[in-house]
């Protein structure tokens, strides 16, 4: 299908929003891997209204395109100076696990766009190593957004997740960071976090929403102890 007839599609279908046509439209984007298709996939990412739906699943399947859709976004991503499509491919690349993209997570960091700081923190949680723990624990501790804090949490449970050896030095940023935070759920994500780590409950649950439920002055001593016997 050529490109003239995949944005007629498109234009279709968000006159009419349909989630089987959604469906077929992305196997169809997803089908042809030239140039200019994939400029067009990557460009309606842009896009998250006025189907949200419709942007994840763009977003998500993007890595359908393989080899040849990792070159181009790897290309794209160090000339493209829309900060929102930018932000996208650092996205899918690091859901792709390409390393190469690590240094741009970085530097995200330095942003004063939240989109983009988020994007730098997950990015890192997926691809960070040892050397990435101070990164994390540095938003951790020093964000002065709170959600981006509680995300940095948990980027710094996934690398744990993905290497149980730096379990001891992920808690220890767990620790420190916890002394000097005021912010209740961030303090609950901290715990939530630890839990995971050690697989050992004190009492709070996070939910698939992301919400996280229980009492934090019940779960809150039970946590410090564990950290205290835990880091030795």
């Amino acid at each position: 299908m050529n490109l003239d007839t995949l944005k007629q599609i498109y234009l279709e279908l968000i006159k009419n929003y349909d989630e089987v046509a959604a469906i077929k439209f992305v196997r169809e984007l997803n089908s042809s891997n030239e140039n200019d298709i994939l400029e067009y996939h990557h460009g309606l990412l842009k896009y998250q209204e006025p189907y949200i739906d419709l942007f994840y699943q763009l977003r998500g399947e993007f890595y359908k395109h393989g080899d040849e859709g990792k070159a181009f976004l790897l290309d794209k991503i160090n000339i493209e100076t829309d900060p929102d499509l930018k932000a996208e491919a650092l996205f899918i690349l690091g859901t792709m696990e390409c390393v190469e993209v690590k240094p741009i997570a970085i530097s995200f960091l330095k942003s004063e766009n939240y989109k983009e700081q988020y994007y730098g923190i997950i990015v890192i949680g997926w691809l960070g190593k040892s050397e990435d723990i101070v990164i994390l624990e540095n938003e951790l501790t020093n964000n002065k957004n709170s959600e981006l804090r509680a995300y940095a949490a948990t980027a710094l449970r996934q690398i744990a997740f993905s290497n149980s050896r730096l379990n001891k030095k992920i808690a220890g940023a767990y620790s420190r960071a916890y002394q000097s935070e005021a912010d209740e759920i961030v303090r609950k994500t901290i715990i939530v976090c630890f839990q995971d780590l050690i697989k050992v409950k004190f009492g709070l649950r996070e939910l698939q929403t992301g919400e996280i439920t229980g009492d934090l002055n019940q779960a809150e001593p039970k946590f410090k102890k564990a950290l205290i016997n835990y880091l030795g």
